[in-house]
């Protein structure tokens, strides 16, 4: 399976594509050259993680080509020096047709949609078979000011659970939490009742880093919001409803029972895995599809080791799950100073759709037959990982699909077990109302504000304020800028609802 590349949401991340179209083109949505022999040229800068860039003759970009009947004009940036190459190439002002940006919610991004410089390119997207079918709750989220400029790169809407050992859980005699108190019955049992069965009381029941990513599950679990909740007819931070404090509440009782790592704080997120691999811990909460990876070292050191995953736990508002990341990762954008004319614009989206073909989506979900993999039993069967991951994986960035049609292969168990939990949380999936907003005082202040709530949500887990404390810390957000960011984010909240 695809791995993508998640980076934060907060970092610019930016593919560029430029298209040279020729004149006197078909009125079809498709990209087609006027002649046999002139091929439309599509001009991509994209961003890489593997220590070298993708070859020059990749065969993925081949099928691609030959498949969208374009040629490919690769030019590939390391992830680290990302950021400033797309800094730098908006203000040479040398834009091309096709930008992926990846926080298009950017202060920056959103003022250049405002003055005009990209394509709305929702009413267009009806008239094509996959561009149709996007998801409307993603659309909305990737909205500025109520409408579409852009094509979101698709990401399962809700990506987080529990991952556990399987063989501590039988260990210590427990079945698989369903509910709240269930989950803190067995981190319990992970931390006190010697679930490795060394004779030693040396494992915490659940390991945590310093960016707390198991917090906002946790918090869904107690009915909370995803950043932002509506009430009485305003957007307000999650922090200030009573579900928030339930789930710090629960992080202490963690804390203070030992049951969690004291340094949780100042470790960073990577020791998570790290100390599953170790025996340290037998119980994280991660993207669920970390489980088919990061964990070899725990095989190796314990060949009896079993990882399993949980999704759904019941809590007052019934089984919640946050979405991840608003459901997509970046969004393709058309610069108007580059995509000149509607024609151009639509021709364009023939290509972007064609790239959601259940072809490409196979091309990119197992690669290439014979090379990458095999059919057994009529399903395809992973052959060659280490080609794999240099052919496909290495040009993956490109991919905008949520490999809804590609064909269903011999997974391993626990891979078709997380699978299907992301098809079916997406039911259950609690959205941002705040995500299609923007907010001037959030962009300008909101690191200073952000680490007011970051640090007393340590101090209240750590002892070192109560509750008065912690509402005197939501106080000073509120007069710090945070009144602004409510006001800012209820004003468009109920303009777009009139």
């Amino acid at each position: 399976m695809i791995k993508n590349k998640l980076g934060c949401k907060q970092a610019l991340l930016l593919t560029l594509t430029g298209v040279i179209l020729l004149s006197g083109c078909a009125s079809n949505p498709q990209v087609k050259p006027e002649k046999a022999d002139e091929i439309p040229k599509l001009t991509m800068m994209n961003m890489y993680y593997s220590a070298e860039p993708p070859k020059a003759d990749n065969e993925v970009i081949k099928i691609i080509e030959d498949y969208t009947g374009s040629k490919l004009e690769m030019m590939w940036v390391p992830n680290s020096a990302y950021n400033d190459k797309v800094n730098a190439t908006i203000a040479a002002g040398e834009l091309p047709q096709i930008m992926m940006i990846g926080s298009n919610k950017s202060q920056g991004i959103i003022n250049a949609v405002q003055s005009g410089m990209f394509w709305e390119v929702g009413p267009y997207l009806k008239d094509y078979p996959n561009l149709a079918k996007l998801n409307p709750m993603v659309m909305n989220n990737i909205a500025v000011d109520g409408k579409i400029y852009g094509i979101y790169r698709s990401r399962p809407v809700a990506r987080e659970g529990i991952i556990l050992r399987k063989d501590w859980l039988e260990a210590v005699g427990l079945p698989e939490p369903k509910t709240i108190d269930d989950v803190f019955n067995v981190i319990k049992a992970f931390g006190k009742k010697d679930p490795d069965q060394n004779g030693k009381e040396d494992t915490f029941g659940m390991y945590e880093g310093r960016g707390m990513n198991g917090f906002q599950t946790i918090l869904g679990w107690y009915g909370g919001a995803n950043l932002y909740a509506v009430e009485n007819g305003r957007i307000i931070p999650d922090f200030m409803t009573k579900p928030y404090l339930e789930a710090l509440k629960f992080y202490k009782r963690l804390y203070d029972e030992k049951l969690i790592n004291q340094d949780f704080a100042v470790v960073p997120g990577t020791k998570r895995q790290e100390a599953v691999n170790q025996g340290k811990t037998g119980l994280i909460i991660s993207t669920l599809d970390d489980v088919n990876a990061g964990f070899n070292d725990l095989a190796k050191a314990n060949p009896k080791a079993v990882l399993d995953v949980v999704s759904r736990i019941q809590g007052p508002q019934g089984e919640r799950l946050m979405l991840f990341n608003g459901g997509y990762f970046g969004a393709y954008m058309f610069p108007k100073t580059s995509v000149k004319t509607e024609q151009e614009l639509k021709q364009i989206l023939g290509v972007i759709d064609k790239l959601m073909d259940k072809k490409i989506q196979n091309l990119f979900e197992w690669g290439i037959e014979g090379k990458h993999y095999k059919i057994e039993n009529g399903k395809p069967v992973r052959t060659d990982g280490k080609a794999y991951e240099s052919d496909i994986n290495a040009v993956n960035q490109i991919r905008l699909d949520d490999g809804g049609l590609a064909d269903a292969g011999e997974d391993a168990p626990i891979v078709k077990k997380y699978k299907q939990m992301f098809k079916d949380n997406a039911a259950i999936a609690i959205a941002n109302p705040a995500e299609p907003y923007q907010s001037a005082t959030l962009a300008e202040k909101g690191s200073e504000i952000t680490k007011i709530i970051q640090d007393a949500r340590v101090k209240f887990i750590m002892g070192n304020i109560d509750e008065n404390g912690w509402n005197q810390a939501v106080e000073q957000w509120r007069k710090s800028g945070g009144d602004q960011v409510i006001e800012e984010y209820s004003a468009q909240y109920n303009k777009q609802k009139k």
